[in-house]
């Protein structure tokens, strides 16, 4: 069982009928096999139950999807958070990104600066991480206008990232931009306002 299936099974264990509702499905029930009895069916009664079935299945797994979907966002948006704020050693010192794309060479793609951080970003190096359990790259980068640290986070834009749309978010006193771009996906994070 995965942590969604538990969380799942824990939320719907919270919702009981009411007794009106028990006593109402009860009767119903109780009616339908006098009527039975009687003789008395509805020969479609069948078919109302299979279509009752797969509204519930199909309610079912959008609930589900939603469900993952948003919370691979935020598990994204908080993982994005937490490696900025946190003061891990760089494995790659340099000013390059040249160099740190040559030295990175467990990643399976490039590393390169989208084209909007080609002005106004200094590079200082970078170390290996993961983003929603893939390799990453972790670039610290220095705004130039505030003198403030930036992360830049970059993975290949596997199946489950391409779902998670352009979002931006503040995330404990940390400003935290995702996106896909030319078969990469990016985490932005900084407590300066420059998302």
């Amino acid at each position: 069982m995965t942590e969604i299936d538990d969380r799942l099974r824990d939320h719907y264990r919270a919702f009981q009928l009411k007794d009106d509702a028990l006593r109402e499905i009860l009767e119903t029930n109780r009616a339908s096999r006098l009527s039975k009895a009687s003789g008395k069916s509805w020969p479609m009664k069948g078919v109302g139950w299979a279509v009752a079935a797969m509204l519930v299945l199909s309610m079912s797994i959008g609930i589900h999807e939603y469900g993952t979907h948003t919370e691979r966002t935020a598990r994204t948006l908080n993982e994005a958070a937490m490696n900025h704020s946190t003061r891990f050693t760089l494995e790659f010192e340099s000013d390059s990104i040249v160099e740190i794309d040559e030295s990175m060479s467990q990643l399976q793609f490039a590393v390169a600066l989208p084209p909007e951080f080609s002005d106004g970003f200094d590079v200082v190096g970078a170390r290996y991480c993961t983003i929603n359990g893939e390799l990453a790259a972790h670039v610290k980068l220095i705004d130039r206008q505030t003198n403030k640290r930036v992360s830049l986070f970059m993975t290949r834009s596997v199946e489950n990232l391409q779902t998670i749309k352009d979002t931006r978010e503040r995330i404990d006193g940390v400003n935290v931009k995702l996106w896909n771009e030319s078969g990469l996906f990016y985490a932005l994070a900084s407590r300066s306002p420059i998302i």
